[in-house]
């Protein structure tokens, strides 16, 4: 009885947490639509358009996904009185932080302050692979937590953090064109950018220890560099292929073996 209610008091979220997490999952989505109705200042999708690898515009309805996945998930957290994870505080926490930047980029995007923007997009990196790195790790299932809880939490915090990191180094890097330090139509430094993108990737899915959520958002995006670039650089397309390809595999083999590792300790126990 005692280890039984320590384990609920640890994984039982805060109510405030919780209300705060939905509060900044509306006020996301709010800022947003307040910014493109009254036509406050530039678009969000227009930063990266100095840029030959931003991905088509056709991508960034992603938006919409991460939108419904936040507002459902703080939901069920609400009702649930779980977050389907072993630190559901500090997750939370990282949501509303990551919620709060979200709209924050909006506002400094729309003010056209472009290292801000990059700043604010890499500081969202940061939170969101925490809040992944957190989802990852499953509460117990005798404290009442669903699975399909702690797979919302995963999805949610995995395409996030996925779309951040790809949204993060196109506009560090439309930044440093911004300044002057590079010429946007040069495609061999971008080619070098999908790397260092690629790189990132593989670290943090590495951190992650694999997550299909992560990767199929990488994907998403750097399908939308090939679709933007079919018609400019043929080592584009292929650089952002080969990114995808070599993202999806190592993923692929962490989940494996992560499975396999379980799969051991069950059948040791």
């Amino acid at each position: 009885m005692t280890t039984s209610t320590k384990t609920n008091a640890t994984t039982t979220p805060s109510r405030a947490l919780a209300w705060a997490a939905l509060a900044a999952a509306a006020v996301q989505i709010l800022v947003p639509a307040v910014q493109s109705l009254g036509g406050l200042g530039a678009p969000p999708s227009s930063q990266g358009e100095d840029l030959l690898i931003t991905p088509a515009g056709y991508t960034f309805s992603i938006w919409s996904l991460i939108y419904l996945l936040t507002v459902v998930f703080a939901v069920v957290v609400l009702v649930k009185r779980s977050t389907g994870t072993r630190q559901p505080d500090r997750l939370l926490r990282d949501l509303v932080l990551l919620y709060a930047g979200a709209a924050l980029w909006i506002v400094v995007s729309a003010l056209e302050w472009t290292w801000v923007t990059a700043a604010v997009l890499v500081a969202m990196v940061v939170v969101a692979v925490d809040a992944a790195t957190v989802a990852k790790r499953r509460v117990s299932s005798d404290v009442g937590a669903p699975i399909w809880l702690t797979l919302l939490a995963r999805v949610t915090t995995g395409v996030y953090a996925g779309w951040v990191t790809a949204a993060g180094i196109v506009n560090v890097c439309s930044a440093m064109v911004e300044s002057g330090w590079l010429d946007g139509d040069e495609v061999a430094w971008q080619l070098g950018a999908l790397v260092v993108l690629a790189l990132v990737a593989l670290a943090i899915s590495v951190l992650l220890g694999g997550s299909w959520a992560y990767a199929a958002t990488l994907v998403w995006a750097l399908i939308g560099v090939m679709v933007a670039v079919r018609d400019t650089s043929d080592a584009l397309v292929l650089t952002a292929a080969a990114a995808a390809v070599v993202i999806v595999t190592v993923n692929a083999v962490l989940i494996l073996r992560r499975r396999s590792s379980s799969s051991r300790v069950v059948s040791a126990t």
